[in-house]
């Protein structure tokens, strides 16, 4: 439990993926490491949708992530995200809510409506669905912020599921501290 949210319990395994090359993997990050090339503009990425200028703040773009990998049972990047998003003053409260899909009278919840039904079933998303996201205050700006955000963590929550990373609390609190201070793509203060 994490400021009240509950953080998945850490599964008793031996190895943390089926990949004999990965066996020792804890995070994402182990899996693009073995892959720079393939890999490593995913760090890119992630620090372009979740820390740099955007319309929304950086707590609630990883209050997004965190939503859609609870969404889609990806527990590390729940978890993590959680951790990375209470790391930028998200308020644990509102985190809480949204997470458990009580976020009726929140800022941006027909964006949480909207993130969802574009990862449960992204084909039914209708002008209706944009148009309560308009109406209720929220510009188009930031709603392509939360929509390449939930887009990302499907992706990520690809990556991380299938290589069987699982969820390691232990560890995002040091990750999101980390996170706060050099960003999500260190490389670019190597050099």
């Amino acid at each position: 439990m994490v400021d009240g949210i509950l953080i998945s319990p850490t599964l008793e395994r031996k190895p943390m993926s089926h990949f004999t090359s990965l066996k020792n993997a804890k995070s994402i990050v182990d899996i693009f490491a073995e892959k720079p090339k393939k890999y490593m503009l995913s760090l890119s990425m992630a620090e372009e949708f979740l820390r740099e200028p955007s319309a929304l703040s950086p707590a609630e773009r990883e209050t997004i992530a965190a939503l859609t990998s609870k969404l889609n049972g990806c527990n590390f990047c729940k978890d993590s995200h959680i951790e990375f998003a209470l790391s930028v003053d998200a308020d644990s409260n509102e985190l809480k809510d949204v997470l458990e899909g009580n976020y009726a009278s929140h800022r941006l919840a027909y964006v949480y409506d909207y993130v969802t039904k574009l990862t449960l079933s992204p084909s039914s998303l209708t002008k209706e669905d944009f148009d309560k996201v308009i109406n209720s205050g929220i510009d188009e700006e930031e709603l392509k912020d939360a929509i390449a955000v939930c887009a990302a963590f499907n992706y990520f929550n690809r990556i991380v599921e299938g290589h069987f990373i699982e969820t390691n609390p232990e560890g995002f609190a040091q990750d999101a501290q980390m996170i706060k201070q050099f960003g999500y793509d260190r490389r670019r203060f190597n050099g």
